[in-house]
């Protein structure tokens, strides 16, 4: 594609006293070098050295702001609100894309106008970005994916039109905005899961699935699916869950390999971009 044919992409990220991860994250943005890229930075009024560790990049987000806030799903909804791209995703603080994602997914949706959002495998980093698991998902099937959140949100991009016609995150959830957005723009929109890493999930011990996943998490869930007459088959839903995890197993025992990840465990990402340390590049 020449640059007039690209579409402009915006991502959001929220963020709140995460300067640990946080750098990782806007770095694997905008080391992208994705040349419609529109970035929006929404802190919650960090307390910790997000801001200085941030500061090197301030100029290049299409929109910064600092400050008291409502939390992470009004944050993400007010960067929605102020993003013009034609293709949307949002990015915790804590996580990352890995390289040649954007290009990518600009492309996928330039040869695939009958799809309206993709999706990836992730790959799970821990908090030094060496590669511990991955999460290896079947085809896409809204049957599925609408009564199970697995849809890996930091891998998920979707046209504007979905945001449109289906509306913005809903600022009342603390965990399952992103389920509650997926199963609204799965009732018009038509999903593909790519066979290909897109980006990487950190678990942590503050992270919001390790500390909330079994109690907010499991209530707003129910929540979700008790709005939409979503309705849960018996026994299902732990096999399904079980076959995924096992799916993942199996890919590292074969040995197998997809487009966006080197093979294996145990690499650090910074490998994939060629840092040989943690220091701040320039863009």
């Amino acid at each position: 594609m020449t640059h007039s044919e690209l579409p402009i992409i915006s991502i959001v990220t929220p963020s709140f006293n995460q300067g640990e991860f946080v750098v990782d994250t806007v770095r694997s943005v905008f080391e992208q070098r994705y040349p419609k890229l529109e970035y929006i930075f929404m802190d919650g009024g960090s307390t910790d050295n997000t801001l200085e560790r941030i500061a090197p990049y301030r100029d290049h987000f299409s929109h910064f702001q600092s400050g008291p806030d409502e939390g992470q799903s009004a944050a993400i909804a007010k960067g929605f609100s102020l993003s013009s791209g034609e293709i949307m995703a949002y990015l915790n603080s804590d996580d990352m894309l890995l390289p040649g994602t954007l290009n990518f997914v600009a492309d996928y949706f330039r040869r695939h106008h009958e799809v309206d959002c993709l999706y990836g495998h992730r790959c799970i980093i821990n908090e030094v970005n060496e590669v511990v698991g991955h999460w290896i998902l079947p085809r896409h099937s809204s049957f599925l994916m609408r009564r199970w959140d697995l849809i890996p949100q930091e891998s998920c991009f979707w046209r504007r039109r979905l945001f449109e016609q289906k509306g913005n995150i809903d600022a009342r959830f603390c965990f399952a905005m992103d389920y509650d957005l997926f199963v609204r723009y799965m009732d018009i929109g038509r999903f593909r899961r790519v066979n290909r890493f897109l980006a990487a999930f950190r678990v942590h011990q503050n992270a919001k699935t390790t500390t909330q996943l079994a109690t907010i998490g499991k209530e707003e869930m129910a929540r979700v699916q008790q709005h939409n007459n979503i309705r849960l088959p018996p026994l299902v839903g732990d096999f399904f869950s079980l076959w995924v995890q096992l799916r993942s197993a199996f890919f590292i025992r074969r040995k197998e390999y997809f487009p966006g990840l080197s093979p294996g465990l145990n690499f650090n990402l910074d490998e994939l971009w060629g840092y040989s340390n943690k220091s701040l590049r320039k863009i």
